[in-house]
């Protein structure tokens, strides 16, 4: 899996930080509608045919999810463009990959049931743009924190640089209820333009026993926003390097919340015969969501490569 890119362009002005837009590495078909809806092609009303679902090098915006643009079978040399198949938008899940529901339309054997053929997906970003693109990002945070400290989190974040940023709104999760928005503040950015180091800290009152989430909303000037990455916290006096909850599960979804360090780590996901289910490398956030488990035990190992310290935490899921 290719590192995510961020490439630095000096000008005159100031620097200003770009993102690649990800392109996808790997898919997964899945021969039957399911859940999708019914559309129309060529005045008929079909049903989906099938969903396929993308892995991306890299996290994909939840504010910026790329159209499937055309899909080549390379099965053969060369590769052939199928035509004949339209694709529904796609939605993000929790594990990061993109799920699209696909039609052939009535009477079209050119899909992408074929067992013994493989295909490229090309996807194009807001307004066209490819993946492996670099766009601008309206704010680039060099921190991001949420650490708790009795009966109180503080929160604090620092931004590399800022491009037309109104402000950012501080939003917090509490078990399964709704996101809600604590407060919101405005870019210490002059004009919203900013190429320099800005901290902005804050702090909740917060006495809650279970986990809570915190995410920032960031605002451009024209109301256009983008989320952040979500930082998790313990509850007051929850203890333990991991936290696993609902544990047991019994709906096959589970989340962890890490400790809060500075070292990416390296987790595994394992069943009771040691098979691999999963693995995340370079993890860097303090949490992460597990679905579609089915009901065992399951092993999560996660290792901090830095200091060789290893954890394993116990995940079980009932039957539904």
């Amino acid at each position: 899996m290719k590192k995510i890119l961020l490439s630095l362009l000096l000008l005159m002005s100031g620097t200003l930080v770009f993102a690649q837009t990800p392109c996808p590495i790997e898919y997964r078909l899945n021969n039957g509608g399911g859940n999708c809806p019914d559309t129309v092609i060529n005045g008929v009303t079909v049903t989906a045919t099938g969903t396929v679902t993308l892995t991306f090098e890299a996290p994909v915006d939840p504010n910026n999810i790329p159209a499937i643009g055309l899909v080549q079978e390379t099965t053969t040399n060369p590769p052939v463009i199928l035509t004949g198949i339209s694709f529904g938008r796609g939605t993000l899940n929790n594990n990061g990959t993109v799920t699209y529901c696909y039609y052939t339309g009535p009477n079209n054997n050119n899909n992408l049931q074929g067992r013994s053929r493989t295909f490229r997906f090309i996807v194009f970003f807001n307004g066209g743009v490819p993946c492996g693109s670099n766009i601008p990002l309206p704010i680039s945070l060099s921190l991001f924190s949420a650490t708790r400290y009795n009966s109180s989190v503080a929160i604090k974040w620092i931004t590399a640089t800022e491009t037309n940023n109104s402000g950012f709104e501080i939003q917090r999760l509490v078990g399964n209820g709704n996101w809600q928005t604590l407060i919101t503040i405005p870019s210490q950015a002059a004009g919203g333009n900013s190429s320099s180091d800005l901290t902005y800290t804050y702090t909740d009152l917060n006495n809650t026993k279970g986990v809570t989430q915190y995410r920032l909303k960031q605002i451009d000037l024209d109301t256009k926003y983008k989320f952040s990455e979500i930082r998790a916290v313990r509850g007051e006096g929850q203890l333990g390097k991991a936290i696993v909850y609902p544990n047991p599960s019994s709906t096959g979804k589970v989340n962890i919340v890490l400790e809060e360090i500075s070292s990416p780590r390296q987790l595994t996901l394992i069943d009771m015969s040691g098979r691999i289910l999963q693995q995340w490398k370079v993890f860097t956030n303090n949490n992460i969501q597990v679905e579609n488990l089915n009901p065992g035990m399951y092993s999560l190992i996660i290792l901090i490569p830095e200091t060789g310290e290893k954890t394993i935490e116990k995940i079980i899921v009932s039957k539904r």
